[in-house]
């Protein structure tokens, strides 16, 4: 005896719609071209501007948007990069591309070759222990909200009567604001230049 399952037309229907939104996601992912920079990426070289030294770096993260300042959120990954000729002529290509079809991208070599640390706040703030003498990239994710508010009727409409209690057409009827947000990252970061051992840096990275 087969058995057959019977699934709800309104699960069904959800179903197919989040098949369809991966299929365009997927699809949409596809079809971005990626820009990597002409400058080849040296492993050795760069991997040696990442073994352990004697300094240090102290700093703070933020994003200013609409007279607000805002900062990463409490351990919020915060990147270090060697400054190397590939990552730089990757940040400039990022100035130029930076849409949904063409976009600047890294190898996934240069990517990795990074130092990672946390927000040790809701401030921003962050440290780098253990890093050489040298230039490098400090980068981070910042999250931003957009608030907009809307006038939408707040209860039932009040026809206008004349003196004797006749309608005469038309009405008014009461309002309230209702406010939604949307979330918005922003990646800030910049370049900041250690100079020797035993010393720490002190970086105030805003954009």
């Amino acid at each position: 005896m087969i058995k057959t399952n019977h699934y709800p037309r309104q699960y069904t229907c959800c179903i197919l719609i989040f098949l369809l939104c991966f299929y365009f996601n997927a699809k949409a992912q596809r079809n971005i071209e990626y820009v990597l920079p002409t400058a080849s990426f040296n492993k050795e070289e760069t991997y040696k501007m990442l073994d352990k030294g004697n300094g240090s770096i102290e700093g703070t993260i933020s994003f200013k948007k609409r007279g607000y300042v805002n900062y990463p959120g409490y351990l919020e990954k915060v990147l270090l990069y060697p400054v190397t000729p590939h990552l730089t002529e990757y940040i400039e290509l990022k100035k130029k591309f930076n849409s949904r079809k063409k976009q600047a991208a890294m190898t996934k070599e240069a990517a990795m070759a990074r130092i990672e640390t946390k927000t040790i706040d809701s401030k921003g703030n962050f440290v780098f222990t253990n890093i050489k003498p040298g230039k490098y990239y400090i980068v981070s994710l910042v999250t931003w909200e957009k608030v907009r508010g809307n006038q939408v009727q707040s209860g039932p409409v009040v026809a206008n009567k004349n003196m004797i209690g006749i309608q005469m057409g038309g009405g008014s009827f009461p309002t309230e604001t209702r406010y939604e947000s949307k979330a918005y990252e922003e990646e800030v970061g910049d370049y900041i230049e250690v100079l020797g051992n035993n010393k720490a840096t002190v970086v105030n990275i805003a954009k």
